[in-house]
């Protein structure tokens, strides 16, 4: 009896330790494939849209809006490079791949770091609740700079616990590239990488590693130094922000806006589906309760100070937008969801593993099942998004009615976007133009003599809108419907007035 039992749990052991092995190797495979199902489409919204047209401008006219808008040229220079490497062209699919090469970099670094730090079942955790956390399906192939901020940030909090666990000089110069990386992303990126330091330098002083507070002090100079060429612009942009975003300030942040955080968090702020929301939120209470009790457990207060970065830099953007200028989005917190990946990881080690038996099975299966069940709600409603025929109905009525001696007119630049797929054709925007718009061949319309050289004329605009600015010059109707991402579009034809 007794050798029949130990053959059995030898074999049950094995099959335990191949699934082990199986997850830890096939997650980033997993991730590549769902997450590169993004990349093969050729949809873009307004934001995809307008990184799409900056890689498309020369390097001086790049680097000048992003010195008059809200961030460095670091991303668009990675992804103007990587673009022309591709061959460039208006199909964009070089530039969601960057996105996804990068989230798949954020996944080994989940396979491997993660496990050198903590051990693979934490890894194998980590990695399968990025997969399912339906924010990161979103962002996956977004045309932005989130997934470059993810990466980078993810490896400057896991190194930093790695220099806290045995400092190197290796160590401190990952450290310090990865820091470098993260602040020249993002403002907010800036923003919780100054938090994270913070924090970081708390630690060394309550735990007494004086040994690290050398390299602590050269590598934040370091990162400083070589962030400072940027940093008068950084404050110019805040500063004019705060003085004309006229919007944004009328519009201070309320309560309601932190249902907006949770829904980009949990969901997606431009699509977000209701129960996904709320089980998402459910599931951050009940891993963050098993989280503080590893963290209690195990004397290890890592996970905790990573996902206090990320709480810190929500609660800032937060009270920023509440008090001085709208100014803050769930999505620009993003680059610290691998901290949180860290959190949600421990607190699901903690529930399984010491929990016993059939609850031990309920548990695993509840958590995991709830995750999966918003993963897939999430991801076919972005996969519906990519695949959306809309897309192909513009360009088709564009292949038969336009010429490129046609023009289009939108009353403000959300309507004009799609003109990335065809920059040959002429645009122009009722009455202004902005100073840091980067679409080309798009001009402010002040005189309708402007119109007079162009065979046909076209106003494109949400559903519900019409032409009404022209009415008094030109006659109009309306040729087409249609629904792309996150928009409703109608494009109306005009017909000069004739003279009496």
């Amino acid at each position: 009896m007794d050798v029949m039992e130990t053959q059995r749990r030898k074999q049950h052991n094995f099959t335990e330790n191949n699934m082990w092995a199986l997850l830890w190797h096939g997650l980033p495979v997993a991730a590549l494939l769902l997450w590169g199902a993004f990349c093969i489409t050729n949809s873009l919204w307004y934001d995809e849209a307008y990184s799409a047209s900056m890689v498309s401008l020369p390097w001086k006219r790049l680097i000048y809006i992003t010195a008059t808008d809200d961030h460095s040229p670091f991303y668009y220079v990675l992804l103007k490079s990587f673009y022309h490497l591709c061959g460039g062209g208006t199909h964009f699919w070089a530039l969601k791949l960057m996105s996804v090469l990068f989230m798949l970099g954020y996944m080994l670094l989940g396979k491997y770091y993660v496990a050198k730090l903590f051990d693979r079942k934490i890894s194998v955790y980590f990695m399968l609740f990025s997969l399912l956390m339906p924010i990161f399906s979103v962002q996956a192939g977004n045309v932005r700079m989130y997934a470059v901020a993810l990466f980078f940030l993810t490896l400057t909090g896991l190194s930093a616990y790695d220099i806290f666990r045995e400092p190197t000089r290796k160590k401190w110069i990952v450290f310090c590239i990865a820091s470098i990386g993260t602040v020249y992303c993002h403002t907010f990126a800036l923003i919780q990488t100054f938090l994270f330091y913070l924090l970081f330098f708390a630690v060394i002083l309550i735990c007494h590693k004086k040994e690290l507070i050398k390299g602590y002090f050269i590598s934040g100079f370091t990162v400083a130094l070589v962030f400072s060429p940027w940093l008068a612009v950084t404050i110019r942009q805040f500063v004019l922000r705060m003085r004309y975003d006229d919007g944004s300030t009328a519009e201070l942040a309320t309560l309601y806006s932190v249902m907006d955080y949770c829904k980009e968090w949990f969901s997606a702020v431009e699509t977000p589906i209701g129960i996904v929301v709320l089980l998402g939120m459910a599931l951050c209470l009940v891993l963050s309760y098993g989280a503080v009790d590893w963290v209690r457990q195990n004397h290890n207060i890592a996970p905790a100070i990573a996902f206090g970065t990320f709480a810190l830099t929500g609660i800032v953007g937060g009270v920023i937008s509440a008090t001085v200028n709208n100014c803050f989005m769930g999505r620009y917190a993003f680059p610290g969801m691998g901290f949180v990946m860290l959190w949600y990881a421990v607190g699901f080690a903690q529930i399984t593993e010491n929990t016993k038996g059939k609850s031990r099975k309920i548990w695993a299966a509840g958590l995991l099942g709830t995750a999966g069940l918003c993963f897939l709600l999430q991801y076919t409603s972005e996969i519906r998004l990519e695949y959306d025929d809309g897309l192909e109905t513009y360009e088709n009525f564009v292949e038969e009615y336009m010429t490129e001696n046609d023009a289009i007119i939108g009353p403000y630049t959300h309507t004009i976007f799609l003109n990335v797929y065809h920059p040959e054709l002429h645009y122009y925007t009722i009455a202004y133009k902005l100073y840091s718009l980067p679409f080309v061949n798009t001009e402010a319309l002040s005189s309708y003599s402007q119109l007079d050289a162009y065979d046909n004329l076209w106003y494109i605009c949400f559903q519900g809108g019409y032409p009404n600015e022209m009415e008094d010059e030109y006659s109009y109707e309306q040729v087409l419907e249609f629904h792309y991402m996150y928009y409703d579009f109608a494009i109306f034809r005009l017909e000069k007035l004739e003279e009496e």
